[in-house]
């Protein structure tokens, strides 16, 4: 087996890390924009005398194709630094030998259960680093795993590995100057828009002008799934990555 070579692990992990962020940056400005664009957001209303409704339908346009591009650039860059610097923490002492099996093995330990497999790939690291694997673990929330951090990026970074990471869960908020319980009754919604039918005598007798107001945001998961991540919650997860499960490690290194 060849040597390892020396290598300066927390540079490296600084210059991951920090392409991370870059792309996140980008992914958040893309956004931005295209929320802002008046474009991909679109309120029309007509009448349909044969039904007797008036009908007003909000509209949201077809997704960017750059999105999904830039946030599987970011988890690629954040996730694979934890797996760089997994693979530091496992050779931290020169002199101990693994197999090929252990090597492949190796890998930063995210788990939503305590199991076998979490304990032989926990023996493959120091037991004081083992240690502190065993106080960030997505298991320790229990039957709530998947309000943890850690848990979200690998569910996306799994997912980006085998398709673009669906931004298929666009929410569309809705409002008129009316009570709720006045117009939800008549709303309808579908994938992407949403329509409300008024009576026609009732938008005709109304003392409100119905006029509604409409705002996009963007959710990433599967569609119709449990799983969704906000676009808010892409920084958090890159901010406690950053901020707090790193530096956990980064004491080991001389």
């Amino acid at each position: 087996m060849l040597p390892i070579p020396d290598r300066d692990v927390l540079t490296e992990l600084d210059m991951k890390t920090s392409r991370a962020q870059f792309h996140l940056d980008a992914l958040q400005a893309e956004m931005e924009r295209w929320l802002k664009d008046p474009k991909n957001l679109t309120i029309r209303e007509y009448t349909d005398f044969d039904k007797a409704v008036h009908i007003f339908r909000i509209d949201l346009a077809v997704n960017s194709k750059l999105i999904p591009v830039l946030i599987g650039d970011f988890l690629c860059c954040l996730r694979s630094a934890l797996e760089q610097l997994a693979w530091g923490l496992a050779h931290l002492y020169r002199n101990r030998h693994f197999t090929e099996k252990d090597e492949r093995n190796i890998s930063f330990l995210i788990f939503k259960q305590r199991d076998s497999t979490y304990e032989d790939r926990r023996a493959l690291f120091p037991s004081a680093v083992a240690e502190v694997f065993d106080g960030i673990q997505p298991y320790l929330r229990g039957d709530a795993y998947r309000d943890d951090p850690l848990w979200q990026l690998n569910e996306l970074w799994t997912m980006d590995k085998h398709r673009a990471i669906p931004m298929n869960c666009n929410v569309l908020n809705v409002s008129f100057p009316a009570p709720l319980e006045m117009w939800e009754r008549y709303a309808r919604h579908f994938e992407d828009r949403v329509e409300v039918h008024f009576p026609l005598a009732l938008f005709l007798s109304s003392e409100v002008h119905l006029k509604p107001t409409a705002s996009a945001d963007i959710l990433f998961g599967e569609r119709m799934g449990q799983f969704e991540i906000s676009r808010v919650r892409l920084r958090e997860i890159n901010d406690f990555v950053r901020n707090d499960v790193i530096p956990r490690f980064t004491g080991f290194f001389p």
